[in-house]
């Protein structure tokens, strides 16, 4: 042995044999130094400081039983619930072997007394995470040879029989399990015969197959690459298609889908559906978002139908759906957004997916672009708007293309210094409309939707004052305005030979006016009531008269007339009947309008509120009466009493009741309303014409309802695919940790037949529905959830639905049936839990038009 040989090993010796005289003797910086560290004497712990030759750090390793240097292999020894760190890598295991000559850690487990293996050696490299059941790693090389490994990253666990780490990170291995499942056996998992593992990328192996609680299935693929990522990272990528078995299209893929990241900023979907009889569908969904500026997505998408022998229609339609939305961040000047809802053929009924289409059972379309502009400080804005609303049950579309809007935005006080009472207000419109049949645009006849624009304008301008009387117990507010209007189309009517009236429209425009004048008084009433008793109940009642007249005189332009020949009389009427700011014949009105609206809460003494120490509970939110008597008529001058109660006594329970009763007698046959009062004509005191009562009850706990809104909240800040996923599959949104909810929507309303045909037999047209919908957690894992829309009149369902979902740990299954109503289907689906299988959804489903 040479001199320097035998010094290092000497003094090798002397400092793992006493610790102690570290600190009282300096040694040369080339010889290793083992030194304690500050821990409890229960575990034992070195440091120990090498030259440049071999490790580059401090390694600072521990065990509980006991640690063994060998001076001669320059090899330490850990045994018991051994640790290592060196440069961000920890081990741990029951046994460590440290190597100094090869810069190498073995790290193993051991047997207990029963012979099983404790102490399974774990590898945590920054944040990802291997357990193995023996681990060799070299610090210089940055290679490790590891059995039986387990590696967690983020939701995934790969494991593998046996496995080599390179320097470049990558990982080969064999025989490896990949799977989302975190148990130590599976519920499911993909066996790797062979692969490399590249962290943070991706998984490449050759042929795996798909194992389900522990037994092989025929599914399976001959290579396969496994996109890895980190937290928060998007990656492009298949989204999985629903698979239609059986429907009206033949067998099919519905919504096969490419998710596209295109930046931060931009994402979009494209998906393709296909079925074996033809039919077929092209979509894409896109999202954009610049933070304090914009957000908004659009859907384009063209879908062929064709059903097939016998019946060999074949049509195609075209949806565009956007929506946009501006911060005020972005410009408090300008503003823009869109909303935008746009079928070629003015139905949400012909879809290819029926089963979950939110927008199935609405009969409009309603689109909007909105261009806005207020001026600085100055009480003034200005609008421009395209708007276009297509009905599916009347084929119509009306097309507003554009409306100038120009409005103050608050009252103005001229001479302000001496004037803080009476103030005005301006606005005017103009406006490009055209009302037309859908078959217009589908045919391209846009000839006659130009034929069918009607144009116009509008101005008015408000006067209006509020002061207050004895000590503003009374406060009156005057006010008068006058309107404007010009129309450029009017109409012009005649008798035939025939005896029937022609009319044309014609383009010749006018002005015409209208002038308004009112007066209100209002006040507040306070009323207490208070009970005897501990609690110290206070019952407030708060009541708001309103007395008001309004004054309208008939200054009506564009009275014209024709000569019936039948009546042998001249017939009078306006020629803006059909015009786009249309007007009849009126007269003048002076309407005295009574109302009443009033308020009930309670006070009572309540130990739970510390602050006040009372408990404030609203009986009755609105309870409001009106009606009004018309000075200038000269029958039946008083109009209907309006009735309209709101109560909501808690956030979960809301009550709304409306009615309208008449004062005047009727026909018992026809129903016809008579110009008597009632009571004269032996009918009582009138009758009601129209009545609805609407209740809304939701049921859970506090903390439930907490939860809900909370998720409320998340999923509206949420901006990514899986979002959409969710919007498209409502019924997989399922949140076991919530044990139950109830929410029960009760609709009564009638209505006066107006039939008159069958007035006698029918006098009223009730609707009385039921709509009850929850869910309830049978176990931890199972939540059966139901909704059905009941039609007490009919005595009969007309719409159910049932839900099942089970939660399998890393999977859940689903099975959605909806036996009864127009949308008659099933769905089975499962889905993982993990969000990196959020779109890997299997749906076997039977479309509605099968079961019809």
């Amino acid at each position: 042995m040479d001199f320097p040989v035998a010094i290092r090993t000497l003094f090798f010796l002397l400092f793992v044999a006493f610790p102690g005289l570290a600190s009282a003797y300096s040694q040369p910086d080339t010889i290793p130094k083992v030194v304690p560290d500050s821990l409890p004497d229960s575990t034992k712990t070195r440091k120990i400081y090498i030259n440049q030759t071999d490790f580059n750090s401090i390694i600072t390793y521990s065990s509980r039983d006991s640690i063994y240097s060998d001076l001669r292999k320059k090899q330490v020894h850990l045994f018991g619930d051994a640790k290592l760190n060196y440069e961000g890598v920890d081990m741990a295991a029951d046994y460590l072997l440290i190597d100094l000559k090869k810069n190498e850690v073995l790290a193993s487990y051991t047997f207990d007394s029963l012979g099983r293996r404790v102490g399974m050696p774990l590898f945590i490299d920054n944040a990802d995470t291997l357990r193995a059941a023996s681990i060799r790693y070299n610090f210089e090389t940055k290679k490790g040879y590891i059995q039986e490994a387990a590696i967690k990253q983020d939701e995934y666990y790969l494991s593998m029989e046996t496995a080599k780490k390179q320097p470049n990170e990558e990982v080969h291995f064999v025989h490896g399990k990949f799977t989302t499942c975190s148990l130590e056996e599976p519920h499911y998992h993909f066996a790797l015969s062979k692969a490399v593992m590249v962290p943070d990328k991706r998984i490449v192996s050759g042929p795996i197959n798909l194992w389900i609680m522990g037994v092989p299935t025929p599914l399976g693929l001959p290579f396969a690459m496994i996109p890895l990522q980190k937290q928060k990272e998007r990656k492009s990528g298949f989204i999985m298609p629903q698979y239609s078995v059986v429907s009206a299209y033949g067998m099919g893929l519905q919504d096969l889908g490419y998710y596209f990241p295109v930046s931060d900023r931009f994402q979009t979907i494209a998906y393709v559906t296909g079925f074996s009889r033809g039919s077929f569908g092209f979509r894409n969904y896109s999202e954009y978002s610049t933070k304090y500026k914009y957000n908004g997505n659009f859907n384009v998408a063209y879908t062929r139908f064709r059903y097939g022998f016998p019946d060999s229609t074949v049509f195609g339609t075209t949806s565009v759906n956007w929506v946009h939305n501006q911060d005020p961040k972005l410009n408090p000047n300008w503003s823009f957004s869109a909303n935008v809802n746009f079928n070629s053929n003015s139905t949400n009924k012909q879809t290819l997916n029926t089963v979950n289409n939110p927008q199935y059972f609405n009969n409009t379309l309603n689109s909007d672009i909105r261009l806005g502009k207020r001026f600085g400080s100055l009480p003034i804005s200005a609008d421009l708007k395209l708007s276009m609303r297509q009905n599916s049950t009347t084929k119509t579309i009306d097309l507003t293309s554009p409306v100038f809007n120009f409005q103050t935005t608050n009252r103005i006080f001229p001479f302000k210094k001496v004037n803080k009472v009476v103030g005005f207000s301006y606005s005017n419109e103009i406006q490009n409309r055209s009302s037309f049949r859908d078959r217009y645009l589908k045919n391209g006849n846009f000839d006659s939707i130009g034929h069918n624009f009607r144009n116009g304008f509008t101005q008015n301008v408000n006067v209006q004052a509020t002061f207050s009387i004895l000590k503003n117990t009374i406060r009156i507010t005057p006010s008068a305005t006058y309107k404007q209007i010009y129309n450029f189309q009017s109409i012009r009517k005649m008798m035939d030979s025939s005896h029937l009236v022609q009319v044309d429209t014609i383009g010749q425009g006018g002005f015409s006016h209208s002038f308004t004048s009112s007066v209100s008084l209002t006040s507040n009433l306070y009323s207490y009531y208070r009970f005897v008793g501990k609690r110290k109940t206070l019952l407030r009642h708060v009541m708001t008269p309103t007395v008001s007249f309004n004054y309208t005189p008939s200054i009506q332009q564009g009275i014209a007339e024709y000569r019936d020949s039948v009546l042998n009389k001249d017939i009078r009427y306006s020629i803006y009947e059909r015009s786009l700011y249309s007007e009849y014949l009126t007269k003048s009105s002076g309407r005295i309008v009574f109302g009443v609206n009033n308020t009930f809460e309670l006070k009572q003494k309540s130990e739970k509120d510390t602050v006040t120490g009372f408990k404030k509970t609203r009986l009755i939110d609105n309870f409001f009466l009106s009606t009004d008597y018309d000075i200038f008529k000269d029958s039946m001058n008083w109009g209907d009493l309006n009735m309209r109660m709101v109560i909501n006594p808690n956030e979960f329970i809301n009550l709304t009741i409306m009615a309208n009763h008449s004062w005047y007698g009727w026909d018992t046959t026809t129903g016809r309303i008579k110009k008597e009062y009632a009571f004269r004509t032996h009918q009582g005191i009138g009758r009601i014409t129209i009545a609805s009562f609407a209740t809304s009850l939701v049921l859970t706990t506090k903390k439930s309802r907490e939860r809900l809104q909370s998720i409320s909240n998340k999923m509206s800040n949420t901006w990514n695919p899986q979002y959409q996923q969710w919007i498209l599959n409502p019924n997989q949104m399922v949140y076991f940790e919530i044990p139950w909810k109830l929410t029960i929507d009760h609709i009564f309303s009638l209505n006066l037949n107006s039939d008159t045909a069958t007035f006698r037999n029918k006098r009223y047209l009730p609707t009385n529905t039921v709509t009850v919908s929850g869910d309830v957690s049978i176990t931890p894992n199972w939540k059966i959830g139901a909704r059905m829309m009941y039609d007490i009149d009919n005595r009969a369902i007309s719409n159910f639905n049932i839900n099942l979902y089970r939660n399998i740990h890393c999977w859940n299954v689903t099975f959605n049936w909806t036996p009864i109503g127009t949308n008659k289907n099933f769905t089975i689906g499962l889905r993982g839990n993990a969000s990196m299988l959020q779109n890997a959804n299997v749906n076997i489903r039977k479309p509605p038009i099968v079961l019809n």
